[in-house]
This record gives C-alpha cells, structure tokens and sequence, in this order.
C-alpha cells in the first residue's frame, strides 16, 4: 500500500513510524480502518497495537472502536526485529547497466520491494544502499520498471529516475517491451503452441487470488510454446503481451495445467526434491532502449534449482512405461 510510504524515501534507512491521513471515504472505527492499511495483521493484532499504545489517533491513545474523521492522523510504531532475526541482504546480480537502467537477475525468495510484514531484506532497499552517496544523499533514486513474484526468478527492470521509468510504462503499456519466461507446467500439454486470451480480475474474497474473469477482467494474453514434455510435467516457455498479478500463474491453470510448485493456483506439489518454490523464471527481456534508441536482448540462466527439477522430471517415467518392464523383467 504505497499511501504508507512516503515518495521518494530512502529504503536504506529502516521505517522506524507510519503516518497515514483518513481519507473522506475511510471514515469509520479506528481498528477498520488500521486493518486497511496494515491488511497483513490480524484483527485481533491490529487492536492489540491500539491498546498497547503502538497506533496513536491525532497523537492520543484511543480505543479500537473511536472514529477516525477526514483528516485524522493515524500514526503506527513500526516494530523492527532484532540485529540476530533480519534477514540476509539479498545479492544483487547485474546483468546490464547503463546511465538510465539497470537490469537484474533476482534471484527466487527475493522480495524486491517493502511491503506487508516484508520491510527488510528486499532488493530495492538493497539497491538504496549502493546508491547511497557518503553524505547521505540518494542519487540515482532505483524506480522499479515491472514487479516479479518473491518466488519468481529472473530478469527484473530498473529504472534509474522517474522520466525513464515513465518512458518503460508507456513502451510496457503498448507491448514493446518482450518478457519471456519459461515454466514447468503439472500435466503434458499437448498443444505445441496455445495462446490464451483470457481477462483477469480478483476473487471477490481474497486479497491475493486472482482468476480467470470473462465479465468484469483486464485482458490478458499470453502466449505458451511447449519446449519438452516429460512423463507427468511439461517445461514451456511463456511470452505475456500484458502485465496483470499473476498473469502466468493465472492462465496457466485456466488451461488445467498450474504451475508445479504453485500453492495458490495448482495442487503446491513441488517438481521433485529440488524446487521448493512454484517453477517460474524471468528468462529473457527485448526492447529499444528509449534514451539510446539501441535494441537490447537480455536474458538471465535458468538458475540452479530449475535445472534439477528438470533433471528429475527427466528421470521419471509413466507408471504404464514402468510396469511393462516389470513385467518383461518377470
């Protein structure tokens, strides 16, 4: 919820507070509305903040059920973990670099912005930190082009001020920036190529899950190529021509066949012992740079978890494969 943050700031210096102004539309109990801002806490840990003292209304202790008004200040004590429980720094792995960008190759697990419980270890922070002059000054402020999933491996875009990132929007916004992915689907997809076009929205009652929505979606397209199949596992390379949450993840399991790996959207299972994570990489990015007017083509190597799982999707074969040689054995 970028209206906890204020623009701009330096992600490198830890969020000790939150101030948040009540909207006219937000009006209402105080704890309703700490929940819609705080919406990865629990009610019942939204009010305990209140009665501990840690979430003040206009400077003053109040009870969770006080009303908050249009242009009440809503102020949060941001509670950090200890120096022993903070998270590793994430690496950074530059793939290009330029005056105006970067792009990376995150890597699966990696948060790459601030957000919900997430408030260290993520990689913009991380990026704060190199840019970080010895007076204190951040030049260039990073500006993410495009978001991955924390699970999602590969190529990501940065920007490295506000008028190339707007640049990217519009160039992402008209389809001219190629992303490809490459995934490891349940099931064998017979196809060797399908396109899915198929609008995506929110379930109603969720807060993360989306779905396939054909009366009130965005469009969304994507296009699947088979690369290889396996005994029970497809491994396809992905090309979205639009950029909605979790377009691949979504589309994928509208064809019935999810990602391995995926929780959410598929059965959770992972390909094999290797892969604790839903199977998808960021393999490559295309575009015409907008400040040099040069074409580039970036990709980022299946890393090394993605390349097990296939090996061991590799060595399984189809339980009726294996019973006829047990049968010849016999």
């Amino acid at each position: 919820m970028s209206r906890l943050y204020r623009r701009g700031r330096d992600l490198s210096r830890p969020l000790d507070e939150i101030k948040v102004e009540v909207h006219p539309t937000e009006e209402g109990r105080f704890d309703t509305f700490l929940q819609k801002c705080l919406p990865w806490r629990s009610r019942v840990g939204v009010q305990r903040l209140i009665r501990e003292g840690r979430a003040l209304l206009n400077g003053d202790v109040r009870k969770p059920s006080a009303a908050v008004r249009a242009g009440d200040i809503v102020w949060v004590e941001v509670k950090r973990p200890a120096p022993s429980e903070l998270p590793h720094p994430p690496e950074i792995h530059v793939l290009y670099e330029d005056d105006w960008i970067l792009v990376l190759d995150k890597g699966a697990g990696v948060v790459v912005h601030p957000v919900g419980p997430y408030q260290e270890g993520t990689l913009l922070q991380e990026l704060h930190r190199r840019f970080r002059r010895p007076d204190g000054t951040l030049d260039p402020v990073p500006k993410l082009i495009h978001r991955i999933d924390q699970h999602t491996s590969g190529v990501l875009l940065v920007a490295k001020s506000d008028d190339v990132r707007s640049a990217f929007s519009r160039m992402l916004e008209r389809g001219q920036v190629c992303k490809d992915y490459e995934a490891l689907l349940l099931g064998r997809v017979e196809p060797d190529e399908v396109d899915v076009d198929a609008p995506i929205g929110p379930v109603s009652d969720s807060r993360i899950l989306m779905r396939a929505d054909f009366t009130g979606g965005k469009q969304a397209r994507t296009r699947l190529r088979v690369l290889r199949r396996y005994a029970y596992a497809t491994h396809a390379e992905l090309r979205i021509f639009t950029g909605r949450t979790h377009q691949i993840r979504v589309h994928c399991a509208h064809l019935g066949h999810p990602l391995l790996g995926d929780h959410l959207y598929g059965d959770g299972l992972p390909a094999g012992a290797t892969l604790e994570r839903f199977a998808l990489h960021a393999r490559r990015v295309a575009f015409w740079h907008p400040m040099t007017g040069r074409q580039h083509e970036i990709e980022a190597p299946l890393p090394t978890d993605f390349v097990r799982a296939m090996d061991a999707l590799g060595r399984q074969r189809p339980a009726d494969d294996a019973a006829s040689e047990e049968a010849g054995l016999a």
